[in-house]
């Protein structure tokens, strides 16, 4: 299965170092970066004519440099226009300064704010820009002749090509620092860093490219992971991973092979959902619609005695008792939380102490961040747990704010896995999925469409089908949680619907497909 990772800026030096400890100089790192540039503008440049390269003072400059090299072994004419003195140029980016040079390439300078009309005059005659200003060491925010420069990239109607990461965001957060490059298309080297997905860092990395491989081994980036993460369990805001990768349709063929001819209903797992309270019937039967959704067989709800009889006749597909019933004892799996309200305390306690996998949702969340007990209950559960929050609720998980869990995603769903023990999908844009030994799964599916009322109830239901039946071809526990995520997105991305009823029936659509083991999407 590929496997796309996602590296920070820290990982990305240590895998750098590892690489050129085993014998692979910079020089040719920079060298390999370089003519994959060339070969990947080649394809995206409207015609043959001038390509103009804006190249800052590190790394990136150096694989700008490089580019320009190789390009003009196309008889491709190039010009780069150095933001810093090329006197002052120094080691590898020296060597490919000079290289390029000798190559014919024209080397330009805009040093200060009063040359900023030589990079207007080279913008004005190219076919395409190759942003080699910053990469992933980027960490200050951009002002004077950067920040006019890339104001300058931004308004010269030209496609832009950012080498690694656009100019101006960061690579850990995605976060604009003070200006930005507006890519049209991005190449990650090595591996995609977070600043591609998450805050406005996937507005401004226009269309990802495959991941140049210029020889930085699979061995050398899990080594950066382990290496990178200096802290001990107990310590507060560590980033600290096993992995971290990019979830995709591999994943989702391997959570949903073809079904055998002789399966019957109980092969695919009985989900119970906990939920509904008066005003919030609604939210269990979305549960148990999206549990259908993704392949269960049966679906059952398990509600309140006061809001029973509006459930039970509101509904035909999903199975209801009142919460008096003993029957959820036999379910393979447990959704707890849509629509239950915060007075559930002590059921949601004993579902805690059962053995059966659980999925913790919605109200059941909002009273476990309210109760210390419960809190210890879930961080202690030695059962399969999946919670399931929003940023709000995972705020107050956190005993956090709202801003704070947004402004650092993937930090926060390893707080939560620090907290509370068990697997986290932290919803929203780019959903987070991470399991208890950290390694983080990152959605890149998805539509603001599904910003609606009961569609997490759909996912809630969807994640307890999985955990229901675990009989994907070998997928791991990993992919079936972080396939149900990407599957939902998926769903949620096709056009015409607008009700969480209707996004259920695009899920089992989507689903469908997958299972006839054919490839097609219809």
């Amino acid at each position: 299965m590929g496997i796309t990772r996602i590296l920070t800026a820290a990982q990305m030096r240590k895998a750098d170092e590892i690489t050129i400890a085993s014998g692979l100089s910079a020089f040719d790192l920079m060298d390999r970066a370089g003519r994959i540039v060339a070969n990947s503008a080649l394809k995206c440049v409207p015609d043959y004519s001038r390509i103009v390269v804006i190249a800052g003072p590190g790394n990136n400059g150096g694989d700008g440099f490089a580019a320009a090299c190789h390009l003009r072994k196309y008889r491709i004419p190039v010009t780069v226009v150095s933001l810093v003195p090329v006197d002052s140029l120094s080691g590898e980016l020296k060597k490919h300064a000079n290289l390029a040079v000798k190559a014919g390439v024209k080397v330009r300078e805009a040093t200060s704010l009063g040359a900023i009309g030589e990079v207007e005059r080279w913008l004005s005659r190219s076919s395409i820009v190759i942003d080699a200003i910053f990469g992933t060491g980027l960490c200050r925010g951009l002002g004077g002749l950067m920040a006019e420069v890339v104001a300058k990239i931004n308004a010269c109607d030209r496609p832009v090509f950012s080498i690694d990461i656009a100019s101006g965001i960061c690579s850990d957060s995605g976060v604009i620092l003070g200006v930005a490059v507006k890519a049209d298309m991005t190449l990650p080297i090595a591996a995609t860093k977070w600043g591609h997905w998450l805050a406005e860092g996937r507005d401004y990395t226009g269309r990802l490219l495959d991941v140049a491989d210029i020889g930085i081994s699979d061995d050398a980036i899990e080594a950066s992971w382990r290496e990178t993460c200096d802290c001990d369990d107990e310590q507060e805001r560590c980033f600290c991973v096993n992995s971290a990768s990019l979830i995709n349709d591999e994943y989702l063929k391997a959570a949903w092979p073809p079904r055998p001819r002789l399966s019957h209903k109980g092969y695919f797992g009985h989900v119970w959902v906990f939920g509904g309270s008066v005003g919030f019937t609604g939210a269990p039967q979305l549960a148990g619609l999206g549990a259908y959704a993704a392949g269960a067989g049966l679906a059952s709800i398990i509600c309140p005695d006061e809001v029973w009889p509006i459930i039970a006749s509101a509904n035909l597909e999903v199975m209801t008792h009142p919460e008096s019933s003993s029957a959820w004892q036999k379910a393979d799996a447990i959704v707890a939380g849509p629509g239950w309200g915060l007075e559930r305390g002590e059921l949601l306690s004993r579902l805690l102490d059962t053995e059966k996998p659980l999925v913790v949702d919605a109200d059941a969340l909002n009273m476990v961040a309210a109760n210390p007990a419960l809190q210890s209950k879930l961080a202690n559960r030695t059962a399969l747990t999946v919670i399931t929050p929003h940023p709000g609720e995972a705020a107050r998980l956190l005993e956090s704010d709202i801003g704070t869990v947004q402004d650092d995603r993937k930090q926060a769903v390893l707080d939560l896995v620090r907290r509370y023990r068990c697997w986290v999908v932290l919803k929203g844009s780019e959903t987070l999925v991470a399991s208890p030994d950290r390694d983080i799964y990152l959605n890149p599916f998805g539509s603001p469409q599904l910003a609606i009322a009961g569609s997490g109830d759909v996912l809630a239901g969807m994640i307890g089908a999985q955990l229901s039946r675990q009989k994907g071809d070998g997928a791991t526990l990993g992919e079936l949680i972080s396939s149900t995520v990407a599957l939902h997105a998926k769903a949620g991305a096709r056009e015409g619907w607008y009700l969480p009823g209707e996004l259920a029936k695009l899920v089992s659509e989507v689903r469908q497909n997958l299972e006839r083991g054919d490839g097609k999407e219809k």
